[in-house]
């Protein structure tokens, strides 16, 4: 049994064009360019630094690029594109766990988005909760980032038309607007204000406050960067949220026990996604080179008391991707997460098979959730080879 990658799961990742071109206009607006490759051209120097911050350089307190236009518009052509297409694929997982979203039906769905930035986690957001009405809430720090959001919502309502949109300016350390929420965001935001933390006793703090935000069937969404410290945190909170059962995990774990991966020798938790690269992402970073093709990113997602388990959680069968796949001879083997909670080598043997069922394989990404199916246990007792493999 073979179940190659959908067509929802690609549009999921897609990046609607009403929102490329409002960031190119604001592009040529800051460099005072009419023509969009010259502009593109001239921010590239803000990108680069946006880049070295977010990544090589790592400070422990981060500036806020939206208090210049050309700032703002750096990130809004090269970094938004790529938050909304990873808030996305979270996102995505997260409907197919809460079965297209979260009760009551009869009244908008409340999201809150922590350090909002912009709004590329909202937009994220308001795409995939569409067509369900949503009231959402945005918190930053800045007012420019925040006004920039607004500026966005504006332009692009037609995509989100039964929505409502609340901005608060507030240190998400310390703040928190009236209510509960059904659906919590806090989308690269941990790493900023944690910084260096060990992601002990005030990680956890700071999740559980948010966690008492939610309705009792709603959602919270963790999202890091895809490096060993910040995933290693989000593994270690992870492990100790799951000893409370109180706590629903929704994502990314297929099991509730200890994780597995610390000391396996197999890197950090994370998920990497293809997407289809926006044409204006590509122009500004042709002299960059940057790293664009592939989205990565760790995630946790949890539920409050009564908010939906994965129908795969627990289920020996099913394991999340915890490698790419590689080519050996005369098969292809990757490594598993499984619902017992052991890590396992998975392998499909080659030999006979068509093009089309081998491109299917070929096509499954990390972190995906997959059930095995023929599966046998071979002679070193922890590799699994499998006749099917199909996507949850």
């Amino acid at each position: 049994m073979w179940e190659p990658r959908d067509a929802r799961t690609m549009t999921g990742v897609t990046y609607p064009r009403q929102i490329e071109e409002w960031w190119l206009a604001a592009a040529r607006a800051a460099a005072g360019r009419d023509s969009t490759e010259e502009a593109l051209a001239a921010l590239e120097a803000d990108a680069a630094r946006l880049s070295d911050s977010f990544t090589v350089a790592r400070p422990d307190a981060y500036g806020d690029y939206s208090t210049s236009p050309a700032g703002l518009a750096a990130y809004g052509v090269l970094f938004f594109p790529q938050t909304l297409g990873r808030v996305r694929q979270v996102l995505a997982e997260w409907r197919r766990v809460t079965t297209g979203g979260v009760p009551p039906k009869d009244r908008p769905l409340r999201v809150l988005d922590l350090g909002s930035g912009a709004g590329a986690s909202t937009f994220a957001a308001l795409l995939e909760l569409q067509p369900r009405p949503v009231a959402v809430t945005a918190l930053d720090r800045s007012p420019h980032a925040l006004a920039g959001l607004r500026q966005v919502f504006d332009a692009c309502r037609e995509l989100w038309p039964d929505t409502t949109l609340a901005t608060e300016v507030a240190d998400v350390r310390v703040a928190a607007p009236a209510g509960v929420f059904d659906l919590i965001l806090a989308s690269f935001v941990m790493n900023e204000i944690l910084g260096g933390a060990s992601g002990g006793d005030e990680a956890e703090a700071w999740v559980r406050g948010w966690l008492g935000r939610l309705a009792p069937s709603g959602s919270l969404a963790v999202i890091e960067p895809a490096g060993p410290a910040t995933c290693a945190r989000l593994q270690r909170l992870r492990d100790r949220l799951a000893a409370d059962p109180a706590v629903v995990l929704q994502a990314p774990c297929p099991h509730r026990r200890a994780c597995p991966l610390p000391g396996a020798g197999c890197g950090y938790c994370h998920d990497v996604r293809a997407w289809r690269v926006p044409e204006s992402v590509n122009l500004i970073n042709r002299r960059l080179q940057r790293s664009v093709h592939d989205l990565k990113h760790g995630l946790l997602v949890l539920g409050g008391p009564a908010a939906p388990v994965p129908s795969w959680q627990g289920d020996p069968a099913c394991f999340r991707m915890v490698a790419p796949i590689s080519r050996a001879k005369g098969r292809l083997v990757t490594r598993g997460c499984r619902g017992d909670g052991t890590l396992c080598e998975i392998e499909w043997m080659t030999r006979g098979a068509s093009r089309e069922t081998t491109d299917a394989v070929l096509a499954f990404e990390r972190g995906d959730v997959l059930r095995m199916t023929g599966a046998r246990l071979l002679g070193d007792r922890r590799t699994w080879r499998v006749e099917g493999l199909a996507r949850l």
